[in-house]
């Protein structure tokens, strides 16, 4: 059983575009994380722990992932032809330059932190690097978990959740609400 399962609705179908979930492949070749599938088929399109949206396809809606992802790319788009200097403050503390050129953005909270996988990394089982960054201080990467199911336990544990995202931050609450 997942984290993802006590998290569902009795009589709730996820809606998602199941043919671009299984048949999109990245730059590498390999397609969506394994954790994020299952977040997916399980959960569907909505708010995760009280802030966050993790975007799913969902075929034209404006806040599928691949228009958000677009919209996210140009940020990185930004950085990378800034200035060296402020390539180096927003990877600041866990970033590296590669990872603007290949991250690939898939969740967003209400407080402005953005999720990112390393797709040029994936580990044994499928699942990809996932770094958090906050777009209103203009980066701060931090490494976050190996895979979308720890991520979301980091976000229940207080400790965890202040090194992923600052240490002015409390534990979310373990919810779901579909959109």
């Amino acid at each position: 059983m997942s984290i993802f399962t006590g998290l569902q609705r009795p009589q709730f179908q996820a809606y998602y575009d199941e043919e671009f979930l299984i048949d999109h492949h990245f730059e590498n070749g390999r397609g969506f994380p394994p954790s994020y599938i299952d977040y997916v088929e399980t959960l569907g399109y909505g708010r995760l722990c009280g802030l966050w949206n993790i975007h799913i396809p969902l075929g034209d809606h404006p806040d599928s992932w691949l228009h958000r992802y677009h919209d996210w790319r140009s940020w990185f788009d930004d950085v990378l032809e800034s200035e060296e200097v402020l390539q180096e403050a927003a990877l600041e503390p866990d970033g590296f330059p590669e990872l603007l050129e290949h991250a690939v953005p898939f969740a967003f909270s209400e407080e402005n932190d953005l999720l990112v996988w390393d797709v040029q990394s994936p580990d044994e089982r499928g699942e990809f690097p996932i770094y958090a960054l906050n777009l209103r201080t203009w980066g701060n990467f931090r490494y976050a978990a190996p895979d979308l199911y720890s991520f979301v336990e980091s976000l229940l544990d207080g400790e965890r959740v202040k090194s992923i995202l600052g240490t002015h931050r409390t534990p979310f609450p373990y919810t779901f609400e579909p959109f």
